[in-house]
């Protein structure tokens, strides 16, 4: 069965998309067929793994494609569905519409029956028409803090969303899975509090840190993964570790 996941956080600089883009890539390498959602605007999965965006999400929303058009191959067994900057104009114009949570919603369903191990939703980093979507088709949410505290603000506020669309759909849709810390440095008693401040308020629910590095942040300007770019380095085995988590979490879930 298909696996829904968004990745959310409404504070930007969180490591969402790094978070997205990566997990989706160790997952890929674990065997598994993985597609990657970007419904943010500012369409950063496409330009992270360098993939085309002949048709993207705007095309698909506003019914000139449909979304099987748009699949873009990354790498080996890893998909991409790529946004554009249009995609804030589509938005802003379906909040017109009756319903248009669950209209855009039903332009994207299929993605779950199409036969992927994994659905990654990467969300842009505000409360919105596309978040509320993305929760509305995902099944579960992983949400990145940073360490710091406007972050976790940034994650009070997606907890919030995730319970109102619970609701909405009648319990069907998302619930929180993990909540993942980035930029983590052992040195740094300010991470070592937020890491404390995180297992206290989610228990259970935290990943092993994903520590900051800089080869990360070169990674994208690379247009790689973190695994391609530095295979051996702490981020490849950060996120390894994650993906093993999120892998042994569906065994327990399933």
């Amino acid at each position: 069965m298909t696996r829904t996941i968004a990745t959310i956080n409404f504070k930007g600089g969180s490591g969402k998309t790094t978070t997205a883009v990566n997990l989706g890539m160790a997952l890929a390498l674990h065997g598994a067929r993985v597609l990657l959602v970007d419904l943010d605007p500012q369409g950063n999965v496409a330009e992270w793994l360098g993939v085309a965006r002949l048709v993207t999400v705007s095309d698909i929303l506003t019914g000139r494609a449909e979304w099987t058009s748009g699949v873009v191959s990354a790498r080996d067994r890893l998909d991409v569905l790529p946004s554009d900057r249009r995609l804030g104009e589509v938005e802003r114009a379906l909040t017109t519409q009756k319903a248009p949570a669950e209209a855009v919603a039903t332009r994207l369903a299929g993605v779950e029956r199409a036969g992927y191990d994994y659905v990654i939703f990467d969300c842009a980093p505000s409360i919105s028409l596309l978040s509320e979507c993305a929760l509305l088709l995902a099944r579960e949410v992983i949400v990145p803090i940073s360490m710091e505290y406007l972050a976790l603000l940034g994650a009070r506020d997606a907890i919030i969303e995730i319970l109102r669309a619970r609701r909405l759909s009648g319990d069907r849709s998302a619930r929180l899975a993990l909540v993942v810390p980035t930029f983590y440095s052992e040195r740094q008693l300010k991470s070592q509090d937020m890491l404390r401040v995180l297992r206290d308020r989610f228990p259970g629910m935290v990943s092993p840190p994903i520590r900051v590095s800089v080869r990360i942040s070169e990674s994208s300007s690379h247009q790689l993964s973190i695994f391609e770019y530095d295979p051996h380095g702490p981020g490849s085995e950060d996120f390894a570790q994650l993906a093993d988590d999120v892998i042994a979490r569906g065994r327990r879930h399933g």
